[in-house]
């Protein structure tokens, strides 16, 4: 039985141990990290964080997209017991100026590329350690990339306190004692700007988390250097941290990164390298099924799929699992849910899977779907969604945004996911809409996810968002659509609007404002940011 009490490094060490010093756990660009490596290069900056006074309890900042120094530091942090504060490696000054007002850390884990943008390490006299992606690149891509960033870090000024990566030494590293309900990690609910809730997460439910899946959704042997996950989504989010890393690592496959998601690049990693597993959004899904070269004898190494963070249509998951099919692999996509706060806790199992359902709930995991009185609604019928899970969050930071989210229940702490959804008869979940986007029109709801879903099929529109709005004082749906490059706004369009809507959906969803676009913003996964839509 594994030992959840533990940090999420030494749980991680632990689950491993049957491995080879020579076993492959980090791919970048080609050059991989072993198992013996990773331990060394962990206990190095582990070392450094203990020699700047770093201590358990303490959080560090990692602002660094995916590049091997973001794993190894993040295991570093949680090795000596200190606190993973993970953001966007964007994030505005503005924004880590508040992270610092408020949060206090001790030191910040920074990308050079972007160092310049951040004028606050110019006032504060903390700690800093600034990364390269030429820290760990194969050396026949460092000419050409550090040609490529030189004026970006040309300015940088070292000191005894702002230090490069590549330039710490390790030193003897005294043992700290941290427990799995210890906190690991500060996730912030958004990872651009300084409205987010920051969710407090521990050790224990990470190393649960890892468990839960690969007990339950993983299908291949232990070893690193057959299998490997496809590693796009970002630490900062909790599908790339709980899955893509630390559950993959866990699991002894090796995480096979990428920086930055691009569709050509993913099907070359998905020729040349074992990407045998893939976790993603619908949209890296959508890219990569309607790449032009996204077909050949390579897609027989796909066992595992993932998808969450938004809802997979019926489109991109049949023409991803087609292209698979004609080269003999039947795999299914297995489409997942989760948060912030309580991490992958639903997944559409291949061996079970349900038509426009989210899943089963994993072990260690329970749901309820309640009314607005907190009772339980019963079988086929909307209400909220209710979980509780052993991968569920401790608390958020600022404790008073606790209220309503967490709730007791019979003795047990619910989180209150602010969703709409339902469970049929096999205990399978359908996800309607957030809480927050439903639209009441004559006391009737309406599931702006459900008309998105419909317009988005039409050839013509590449993205669609649909709001509430207000004419002559009444509620009234709004429909903003992108179309495709080049493609005019037209009263056929409009009327393939209609003419869908109407037929799959009621009155009370036809939008009485349609309103073209010239781009949808999006967030960092992908996805339309409704909530700047305007």
């Amino acid at each position: 039985m594994d030992n959840f009490d533990l940090s999420m490094y030494d749980y991680l060490i632990d689950r491993t141990s049957c491995l080879k010093d020579t076993s492959k756990m980090i791919s970048f660009y080609g050059k991989t990290i072993n198992r013996k490596t990773f331990i060394f290069e962990v206990e190095r900056i582990a070392s450094y964080l203990q020699s700047i006074g770093i201590k358990k309890g303490d959080n560090v900042v990692v602002c660094l997209g995916n590049i091997p120094n973001a794993i190894i530091s993040f295991y570093a942090i949680n090795k000596v017991g200190a606190i993973a504060n993970v953001l966007h490696p964007l994030v505005k000054d503005e924004t880590l100026r508040q992270i610092y007002k408020e949060h206090k850390p001790k030191c910040f884990i920074m990308f050079d590329e972007f160092f310049k943008n951040y004028s606050l390490f110019n006032e504060i006299d903390t700690n800093v350690i600034v990364c390269s992606a030429l820290d760990y690149l194969p050396t026949l891509y460092k000419p050409f990339y550090g040609a490529y960033i030189l004026k970006d870090i040309i300015n940088i000024r070292y000191t005894s306190k702002i230090v490069k990566y590549s330039s710490i030494k390790g030193s003897e590293f005294k043992k700290v004692n941290v427990k799995g309900d210890d906190i690991a990690i500060y996730m912030h609910s958004s990872g651009t700007t300084g409205n987010s809730k920051t969710a407090c997460q521990t050790n224990s439910a990470y190393n649960h988390l890892a468990d839960n899946l690969t007990n339950e959704a993983y299908h291949q042997k232990i070893g690193g250097d057959k299998y490997g996950m496809l590693m796009a989504l970002p630490i900062f989010h909790v599908f790339g941290l709980g899955v893509c890393m630390h559950t993959t690592l866990c699991y002894g496959a090796q995480t096979i990164l990428m920086p930055k998601f691009s569709a050509n690049y993913g099907v070359y990693l998905m020729m040349l390298r074992p990407v045998t597993m893939i976790s993603g959004v619908p949209n890296m899904y959508k890219k990569l099924a309607n790449h032009p070269l996204f077909s050949g004898p390579w897609l027989k190494k796909l066992v595992d799929c993932f998808c969450g963070g938004d809802k997979l249509s019926e489109d991109v998951k049949d023409k991803f699992e087609s292209a698979c099919a004609k080269w003999g692999n039947n795999m299914k996509m297995a489409q997942g849910y989760g948060s912030t706060e309580a991490g992958v806790v639903i997944l559409n199992l291949q061996s079970n899977q349900v038509k426009g359902s989210i899943g089963v709930p994993l072990q260690g995991t329970k749901v309820k779907i309640l009314d607005e009185n907190k009772k339980e609604v019963g079988v086929n019928k909307d209400g909220i969604i209710y979980l509780t899970s052993n991968s569920m969050m401790k608390s958020y930071y600022d404790k008073s945004l606790n209220e309503n989210v967490l709730v007791d229940i019979d003795g047990e702490t619910w989180l209150n996911t602010g969703d709409v959804g339902y469970i049929d008869e096999t205990n399978h979940l359908f996800f309607k809409e957030r809480e927050k986007r439903l639209i009441k029109i004559s006391g009737i709801n309406v599931f702006p996810n459900e008309i998105e879903e419909l317009v988005n099929t039409i050839d013509e529109i590449k993205l669609s968002c649909a709001k509430q709005g207000e004419l002559n004082g009444k509620r009234i749906v709004e429909l903003y659509v992108e179309l495709k490059e080049g493609i005019e706004y037209s009263k056929d369009i409009e009327n393939k609007i209609f003419a869908i809507i109407s037929k799959k959906l009621l009155k009370y969803s036809m939008p009485s404002k349609i309103i073209p676009v010239k781009k949808l913003p999006l967030t960092e996964l992908g996805k339309v940011d409704y909530k700047n839509v305007h």
